[in-house]
This record gives structure tokens, sequence and C-alpha cells, in this order.
């Protein structure tokens, strides 16, 4: 036969708190009424107080309505010895609460079992009073139980019992029947005490050792995890130096780089120079007659040089900028309309036999750019040129116009566009779409040397595009400007 499975019952399982409403008038009250008066910051002794102050006035309230009680139903028992000492005890119990609630916890828990010790059994014995009265001993036993030790325990106990074999002696109210029998009660209920008192501190000392092993586990814990913060903050530390080394090395590299590009970019367009004057000389016939092929041969060399200068131009330029040793020449007379028709009569000739339209809306009336002219002018034809190169058939628009205290430049074309995912690293240094390689070659910067001359001019360069749909090429140079004159780093 299977044997039925049992869950294991702990003792919390019994001690589930009840709910309780704290925003309860009732709550608030009693709280108000069993606080201390000055704060304690032991929790422990805070508990005990608020304890003590709820048992003292519970005390006092249940003692006064019962003698309210006695006095309203049997007048002449006012006169009585057990009702004096009990009004009496009142008296001083109410005392004793006022005293507890200012934090205080030994004395007045003292002096109310004294107190119950001699109602309960010293006035158990005087005539005329009620010998039940020796049962309630048991009570002083339990408050020693709840704020004393087993030994006080236990010596309540004796007191409560031994003391009304003595006063019998002394008294013919009580009989030693009667004595006896509460002192067998009273025995009991110390047994009992004792019992529950013992389990109590024995659970106790469970939970604190619990709290003691668990606090011991979460300080092991906490320096573990301290360790591991401090290891992994190291590692973070020396990765983040190491990433900075790397990094410093890698500027470093790269501004030795620039730098070495620069100047082979400047030491081959002298030579270049010169050899590309030398061979328009030689074709103008100034070293002496040469023939309509001697010539053609001549000029495409020449046609050749200049595209190679053109190139060796754009490194420069890229690495100045990658360097910060590019500058600029600031002026104040950049006259747009006039520069925009002179780029335009510039691409008409590029053109040459191209199936292409050149389309020009050139707004009259321009105030004049503080600007660098040179690098103006070298923005506007890239873009334009780049327009040239792609575009097969159909048109080219060169649109200057006011917009926004700005002067907005546009190039539009009709040739094959340029993907979405593409329309951002075309402004990348060394990076050419598919579409660029097939048509022009290049190196790949025209545009980013453009976005970065247009955004040191305080400007703004974009490209609006799709496949298959030509492509519109807008920068834009602000009117108003904190330029300086004269030259200027970037």
């Amino acid at each position: 036969m299977q044997e039925a499975k049992t869950t294991p019952v702990t003792n919390n399982s019994f001690r589930q708190p009840l709910p309780i409403d704290h925003s309860s008038f009732l709550y608030r009250l009693w709280s108000s009424l069993t606080e201390p008066v000055h704060p304690i910051a032991d929790p422990i002794k805070l508990r005990r107080s608020r304890l003590l102050s709820a048992i003292l006035l519970i005390v006092f309230m249940i003692g006064g309505l019962i003698l309210l009680i006695r006095a309203v139903q049997i007048p002449a028992t006012i006169n009585d010895a057990d009702y004096l000492g009990a009004a009496v005890s009142l008296l001083i119990v109410a005392g004793l609460y006022i005293y507890a609630r200012r934090g205080h916890v030994q004395f007045p828990a003292a002096a109310l079992i004294v107190i119950m010790l001699v109602l309960f059994v010293g006035v158990a014995f005087a005539p005329d009073s009620l010998t039940t009265l020796l049962y309630f001993a048991a009570i002083p036993i339990v408050l020693t139980a709840l704020f004393f030790s087993m030994r006080a325990v236990l010596g309540v106990a004796l007191v409560a019992i031994s003391a009304p074999f003595v006063l019998m002696q002394f008294s013919s109210h009580m009989g030693t029947q009667e004595v006896f029998n509460a002192a067998q009660f009273l025995f009991l209920c110390t047994g009992v005490f004792v019992t529950y008192v013992n389990h109590t501190h024995h659970l106790e000392r469970i939970r604190s050792a619990e709290l003691k092993d668990a606090y011991t586990r979460v300080l092991a814990s906490e320096a573990e995890l301290e360790q591991r913060v401090e290891q992994r903050t190291t590692e973070l530390r020396q990765a983040k130096e190491e990433a900075d080394l790397a990094r410093q090395h890698a500027e470093e590299a790269n501004q030795v780089k620039s730098q070495f590009l620069a100047s082979m970019s400047h030491e081959l367009r002298t030579p270049l120079n010169a050899i590309l004057t030398f061979n328009e000389l030689v074709a103008m016939g100034t070293f002496g007659p040469v023939n309509d092929e001697q010539v053609d041969y001549l000029q495409k060399s020449v046609q050749s040089g200049k595209h190679l200068l053109s190139l060796i131009n754009d490194v420069l330029d890229i690495t100045k900028i990658q360097a910060g040793m590019m500058k600029l020449f600031i002026e104040s007379d950049f006259d747009v309309a006039a520069e925009a028709n002179s780029i335009a009569v510039t691409a008409e000739k590029m053109l040459k036999d191209k199936p292409v339209k050149l389309i020009t809306q050139i707004d009259p009336d321009f105030p004049v750019l503080t600007c660098d002219k040179r690098r103006v002018r070298q923005v506007l034809l890239n873009l334009i040129t780049n327009s040239i190169k792609f575009t097969e058939e159909g048109t080219i628009t060169l649109s200057v116009k006011r917009h926004n205290g700005e002067v907005l430049f546009e190039i539009r074309d009709t040739g094959p566009g340029i993907d979405q995912d593409q329309q951002q690293i075309i402004f990348e240094p060394f990076i050419q779409t598919e579409t660029g390689i097939k048509h022009a070659g290049g190196t790949g910067l025209g545009l980013p040397i453009s976005k970065k001359l247009v955004e040191a001019h305080g400007g703004r360069l974009w490209v609006e595009s799709a496949a298959g749909q030509g492509a519109a090429f807008y920068f834009a140079l602000p009117f108003t400007t904190n330029l300086t004159l004269g030259e200027r780093e970037m």
C-alpha cells in the first residue's frame, strides 16, 4: 500500500499574521496610546516598550471597569479590603503606564509584577476578600516570562506558590484545601509557562543561528562580489587603457600617413605641372614646328596629365583635411550669380557632344557671400562634374536660389541615381558605389572633400536620389557667418 505523501509544515505556518488595516481609526488610536513618547533606536526594546504599555493600559481599563461594575452592583463592597487594594493598585498602574511611555521597561514591569503578587496573594487572605484571587497569581508569572529571564520566572512562581502557605498561618479566612488547590493550579501554570518560554527561547536561538549563518553567507557573497567587481573593474580599466593606447597609436599613424601623403602629393604635383607646361609649349610649336598627329598626341598627353593632377589635388586636399592642415582664405566678395554662371559655362564645355542639356535657374539678385571663393567654386565644380560623368543623356539642372537665410545650390541630373543604402557611404573617403566605378572610376574623394569644405563654412551638403531616377545634390551656405576674414584653419 502506497504511503500518502505529506508536506512538512514549518513553525512559520502557524504564525501567519492577520492582515492589519494601518489606516483605520482604531489602529491609529491604539498606536498613539502605546507608542513611546521618545524615539527608541533598538527594535527589541521598542517592541518590549510597546507591549508593556499595552498591558498596563489593558490592566487599567479592565480593572477600572470591574471596580466600577462592582461598585454599582454592590455599593457596600467599596469599603472592603480587596476593593480598596485593587483601587490603589490601579492608580499605581496608571503611574507605571505613564513611566513606561517614556521608554522604560524593567522597572515598570517589575513593579507591576509585585503589585499583582500583593493583590492576588496578599489581599486574598484579608477578611471578606475573594479566595479565588489566588488563582490570578498566574498573571504575574506570565508577565515575568514576557519581560525577564527563566530564573526570574521560577523565583516569582516560588513566591506565588509558597506565600499562601505562609500567610495561611496568620489568617483563618482561607482553608488548607483552598490554598492547596490554588498552589496546584499555579504549579501547573508555571510548568506550562516554563515549557513555553524554554521552547520560545530555543526557537529564537535557532532563528538567531540561521540569521547569523545567513548573514555570514551574505558577507561571504558580498566579499566575493566585491572581489569580482574589483577584478572586472581592473580588467575594464586595463582594456580601456589598451584601447586608448591603440587609438593613440592609430591616430599618430594616421597623422603620419596624412602628412606623408600631403608631402608626397606636393612633390608629385610640382614636376607634373612642369611636364604639362612643357607639353603645352611643344604643342604650340614654341620649340619648333609639329604636325597635326604630334599635336593630337601632345594634347592627349596634356589631358591625361591634367586628370592625374586632379587626382593628386584630391589626395592632397583629403590628407590635409584629415591631418588638420587644410586652411581657408576667407573673403567677403563672392558674387553668387556670377560664379554660378561661370561654372555653367565651364560645364557646357565639358559636355562636348553628349546628348545632355544643361539648364540653369539662377536668381539674379544675391548679396555677396563671405567665404573661401576658390573652395566654394571647387565644391560647385565637383558636383556638376559628377553629374556630367554619370549622365549619358537627358538634362542637368543647376539651380541657385535664396532659402531661409541661406543660398541653396542644387545640381539635379537624369543619371542612374543612387540606392538609398549607399547615400551615406558616398561621403566617406576612397569609397565609391558600383555605378560610380563603372561610369567614372576616380578616387572617390570629390564628395567627401566637398562635404568637409561646406561644413567648414557652416553649411550643409546632402543628396536626394533613388535608383534609376537620377540624383539631386544640394548644398546650402549661410548669408550671415562668423568666419573671420583672412587665412584660417578648418
